[in-house]
């Protein structure tokens, strides 16, 4: 297990606090689906405005990205 943080972000004014998770790097595809499918359900008004939700390592690096949905 690896200590990642994640937060979601349009890549060009807006990115959310980061927030903390320990996975393995086999998990950072599914979890960040996951979460970008919660994060959608819980706000239905982010649809077709270009969120993402953006997982970086311990160096800060981006491992995994997720649209929360469809791209156009």
């Amino acid at each position: 297990m690896q200590l990642f943080t994640y937060n979601f972000t349009n890549f060009v004014d807006f990115s959310s606090p980061s927030m903390e998770m320990w996975l393995t790097p086999g998990e950072l595809g599914q979890f960040a689906k996951v979460i970008a499918r919660e994060m959608l359900f819980a706000e239905p008004d982010l649809i077709h405005k270009g969120m993402c939700v953006v997982i970086h390592d311990g160096a800060g690096a981006a491992v995994s990205l997720a649209p929360l949905d469809t791209v156009h």
